[in-house]
């Protein structure tokens, strides 16, 4: 439940950051996929003369809008050097394909937040056990023991994600939870998305993600430890 909890406030606290994309740009293949691909596509042209800081902007507000429900998917526009507007960015298709991972994410903030509601809970009735009543319902984990116990755990997750193949997990995830949604793939010819969100970009977010909510972990274990402990 906590583990669940730090994920949740870990995207959060990322999407707030934009998920640090002008800071991992290099080195994520970006600026070689869109010079490659973004000639080559057949629903938007000159993505490829864009900025880096115009695509981060991009990134941004893809970001803020499927935090949002997908309000103003189908307003995001992409300019040249000088401002002026070159297009909308995403096609019908790619906009229907955000909103159900906008629903998702919306479902699944849902469902967290009351388990951050029920963990409080619990923490303060074990509390109030302990120190009213001088009743130890359970005593959390030293926080040695949990980071031990925390890290074996993701050190498994990571090797079976590594044997089975990063990109096949990523597509099987992706049948898995879109089933009977909208179309989820989209070639580079056809979709500016897909040109600009590298398959290297999802790993490097994925990374930021577990290690953001490993850090918070860690904090509100040893916070849980002192209250409980």
């Amino acid at each position: 439940m906590l583990l669940a909890v730090c994920l949740m406030l870990s995207w959060r606290a990322l999407s707030e950051t934009n998920f640090f994309f002008s800071q991992i740009y290099e080195y994520n293949g970006i600026e070689e996929q869109i010079a490659k691909y973004g000639p080559q596509n057949r629903n938007r042209n000159d993505f490829e003369t864009t900025t880096k800081s115009e695509r981060a902007k991009i990134f941004g507000e893809i970001v803020r809008s499927v935090n949002n429900g997908g309000q103003g998917l189908e307003d995001i526009v992409y300019r040249d050097a000088s401002g002026e507007i070159i297009d909308t960015f995403l096609t019908q298709p790619e906009i229907d394909h955000l909103n159900d991972v906008a629903r998702l994410i919306t479902h699944l903030s849902g469902i967290l937040s009351y388990l951050a509601a029920i963990l409080g809970v619990l923490v303060m009735v074990f509390w109030i056990g302990k120190s009213w009543k001088n009743i130890e319902i359970w005593r959390p984990y030293t926080v040695a023991k949990s980071f031990l116990s925390m890290l074996a755990l993701l050190l498994v997750c990571c090797g079976m994600v590594l044997a089975v193949g990063p990109q096949r997990v990523f597509y099987a995830l992706h049948e898995w939870i879109f089933a009977g949604m909208a179309p989820w793939h989209f070639y580079f010819q056809e979709s500016l998305m897909t040109t600009m969100l590298t398959e290297p970009l999802f790993g490097s977010i994925s990374i930021l993600l577990m290690v953001s909510a490993f850090a918070i972990w860690v904090l509100l274990s040893a916070l849980i430890n002192k209250i409980l402990g």
